[in-house]
């Protein structure tokens, strides 16, 4: 339907409606239509940010390790925190009540960038409820965005998730 739409004429009352629906979720901007700038970074800005007050994976020894936030993304290479940012996280249940977790990535240099990916996901305790996924890649364009995404296998037992992230 949205090819009719946007390639052509389209005179059917169904045509017609679906035109207003587009129209309704993608409304039009009080301000000029105008390009986006050319992405700008501020890593430091990012690498300073306080730390999420949630849940987290600590050591069993008092400061024998950074703890490591739930539901966020770990960086697992120092170097990356200084070419990559996380621009968007998200998690939702799906239909078959399986966890399905997506990162949006900004890559901040000006050449195209490899990351790997995988998610760990645990239930209300912390205990991991299935092995972490395997490793995707992920390439991001310069000054570009690249998405990930992962579904659990498990289905109520997941409470929590963990998005690690590594360079190539």
């Amino acid at each position: 339907m949205s090819r009719l739409l946007l390639g052509g004429a389209c005179g059917s009352v169904a045509c017609l409606a679906a035109a207003t629906a587009l129209s309704l979720a993608f409304p039009a901007s009080d301000a000029a239509a105008r390009e986006n700038r050319v992405l700008k970074c501020k890593t430091g800005k990012a690498r300073k940010a306080p730390p999420y007050a949630g849940a987290a994976l600590v050591a069993n020894v008092a400061r024998a390790m950074t703890p490591i936030d739930l539901n966020a993304v770990q960086f697992t290479d120092k170097a990356l925190t200084r070419e990559v940012l996380v621009e968007a996280l998200f998690a939702r249940r799906t239909e078959t009540d399986t966890v399905e977790v997506s990162a949006r990535f900004v890559n901040c240099t000006g050449r195209p960038l490899g990351i790997r990916a995988r998610s760990s996901f645990m239930d209300d305790v912390q205990y991991p409820v299935e092995p972490a996924s395997a490793w995707q890649r992920v390439i991001i364009q310069p000054y570009a965005t690249g998405v990930y995404r992962e579904r659990s296998m498990k289905r109520d037992e997941v409470k929590y998730y963990l998005i690690e992230i590594a360079g190539e």
